[in-house]
């Protein structure tokens, strides 16, 4: 059989003898090995399928294959890559999260020697110059035959070059810490649900905002509501306390039944027998002021409860008129809020202290006066006579029952309440609805402890001389001793910290707070015996001193809080040295800073301070 010279089936001249098919050549192609198959006559044809547009060149490299004009190089690729090489070129991992770059160059030497100029975007993907226009072929798409082969598809694709240095196995380092598996997207939380008596309050707090004039008259049946009740009997059993007069504690109300109990409440409510009782009063130390006691109310259970139901349902409608300057016993509230407002306020240049102090605040406020300020808000008259109730129940003290006419139980539930209400009124001349004051001089309140700051003397002064008229008007004695005028230079106290000014504003715990600590701690590990365990004295201690550092812990404390660390150490080495029977020198070497801080896991206090967003 004779050929044509520009037939593209070569002639059998110089041929190898025809292999038979086998798996071999797909394995070859796989592993980047020159397939066999490639030069016998089936192949041959087959490659041939389409015809191409310019003339053919035989090369000797692949005896019998017709390839295009610079065609890529079939040769062995396993000995030109040293190590494990990516799909683009980059040894020793990937690319991912690392910035790359166009080189020009290919896996087998630069581009301009293989596929001639540099092709970049779509045109290096596809492996050709992109035809545009009316140069394109005929077929969809005009750039590729579909028959067309797949080795001839990719020839032109570059590589990538990482410039960035390599991390985490790329660098060959061990991993640190275990691998994180992907957390899958969960699904969204529904929103939680409030219970009814949540509802309530927020119902009764919109009203009240949208209606700064309107006297509620239907609130008694909402206090006898059983889920109200149920609320109110959870905030007592969290709250906690001593019994009343009744000598009926809270553990006994549980082995009684506490639905029954509610039950019983209900009825004497809606049945309107219900009794306010005597108040049981006790005398508590002050903290930081050996030798004083401060007089508490203690109420009963059922007394705690119908004060806490009480309460529930009117402070949305007081609270809808509290001013921003009022911080205490509020909710959402904290003393924190008014440290940083005092703060803030120096920072602005009030410098001029008003240090203002309340004699027996509680102790002092008019009845009459009180149930008036109710009043504007509240238009029910059983609840009127319920707070009428508390106000004059009897207190027993040392056996003895007397009925003031003058002050609120401190200690009572709605006691903070009632307060506030009372000295909302001092509020409204100082401060309007946003917070801006409605003169020059600012006014931070929380609860019957109060500041007012002013830029100047006089203005400071003029200040004080209305406030104590308009203590006047409320039936309020003032405590001439403890106020005072004073600047942010020489130093005031508030809420149990020390303000003072230098170069910059300094606040810390004061004396008397350092002495009330200090007190605590001894009383607490004098109370063991010498038979008990340290860690027994340390379960003990360390709620103690957790409370008291998070109180104190912002602003400048850190100096403060190592002294009461070395307090609280020796206290405990002193105890020991007790139980132990050993010289002095001896417990300080055997019970250190480590032994109790570290093993006993002692609370400390110090590297805990937490400054103010102001500061």
């Amino acid at each position: 059989m004779t050929r044509s010279p520009d037939s593209l089936i070569p002639s059998a001249d110089g041929q190898p003898p025809t292999e038979k098919r086998n798996d071999k050549a797909s394995n070859c192609r796989q592993g980047g090995e020159a397939s066999p198959r490639a030069a016998t006559q089936v192949n041959a044809v087959s490659a041939s399928r389409t015809l191409p547009t310019i003339m053919p060149i035989q090369l000797d490299l692949f005896p019998g294959r017709v390839c295009a004009l610079k065609a890529k190089p079939a040769t062995d690729r396993r000995p030109a890559r040293p190590g494990p090489t990516r799909r683009d070129g980059v040894q020793g991992g990937g690319t991912r999260r690392k910035h790359t770059k166009i080189t020009g160059e290919t896996l087998f030497g630069p581009a301009e020697e293989v596929l001639g100029p540099a092709l970049i975007g779509r045109e290096a993907y596809k492996g050709g110059p992109r035809k545009r226009g009316n140069d394109a072929e005929q077929g969809v798409g005009g750039g590729h035959s579909t028959e067309e082969a797949r080795e001839n598809r990719v020839e032109g694709r570059t590589a990538t070059s990482t410039i960035r240095p390599k991390r985490g196995k790329a660098t060959g380092l061990p991993p640190q810490g275990k691998a994180s598996t992907r957390s899958k997207p969960g699904r969204r939380k529904a929103p939680e649900r409030l219970d009814k008596a949540r509802k309530l309050q927020r119902t009764l707090y919109r009203a009240a905002k949208l209606q700064p004039e309107r006297r509620f008259t239907l609130l008694y049946d909402k206090i006898c509501r059983l889920d109200v009740l149920e609320e109110a009997w959870r905030r007592v059993k969290a709250n906690g306390g001593a019994a009343g007069v009744d000598r009926i504690s809270i553990d006994e109300v549980r082995e009684y039944g506490e639905e029954r109990f509610l039950r019983e409440i209900q009825q004497e409510l809606l049945a309107g027998t219900y009794r306010a009782n005597r108040v049981r009063r006790v005398h508590i130390p002050k903290p930081g002021q050996p030798g004083r006691t401060r007089p508490l109310g203690i109420p009963t259970v059922k007394d705690r409860v119908a004060q806490m139901a009480t309460k529930m349902v009117i402070e949305p409608l007081f609270e809808a008129d509290f001013l921003p300057c009022s911080f205490g016993f509020r909710p959402r509230r904290a003393p924190r809020m008014a440290l940083n407002e005092i703060v803030q306020s120096i920072h602005a240049g009030y410098t001029q202290i008003v240090d203002v102090d309340l004699k027996s605040y509680f102790d002092t406020i008019d009845h009459d006066l009180l149930l008036k300020l109710v009043g504007r808000r509240v238009g029910d008259v059983k609840v009127l006579r319920l707070i009428r109730a508390w106000l004059k129940a009897g207190v027993l003290e040392d056996g003895k029952v007397t009925h003031p006419d003058r002050g609120s139980p401190q200690g009572g539930v709605i006691s903070p309440v009632l307060s506030n209400i009372m000295l909302h009124e001092v509020d409204r001349q100082w401060c309007d609805a946003q917070g801006n004051p409605l003169g020059r001089v600012r006014l931070v309140r929380y609860a019957d402890d109060m500041v007012l700051l002013a830029r100047s003397a006089d203005e400071a002064q003029e200040a004080w001389n209305r406030l104590q008229a308009q203590f006047g008007e409320l039936r309020l004695v003032v405590n001439q001793e403890k106020s005072r005028l004073t600047t942010a230079t020489d130093g005031f106290k508030f809420l149990g910290f020390e303000f003072r000014k230098r170069r910059r504003l300094y606040l810390w715990p004061c004396q008397k707070a350092q002495r009330s600590i200090a007190q605590r701690v001894r009383d607490t590990v004098r109370s063991f015996r010498g038979s008990d365990r340290l860690d027994v004295v340390i379960r003990k201690l360390n709620p103690i001193l957790n409370g008291w550092c998070t109180y104190f812990r912002v602003g400048n404390s850190n100096q403060v809080f190592h002294e009461v660390d070395w307090v609280v150490r020796s206290e405990l080495q002193l105890w020991l040295r007790r139980k132990h029977q050993c010289p002095w020198r001896t417990a300080k070497g055997r019970w250190h800073y480590r032994f109790l801080h570290q093993r006993c896991r002692l609370y400390r206090m110090v590297g805990k301070v937490s400054h103010l967003e102001a500061l």
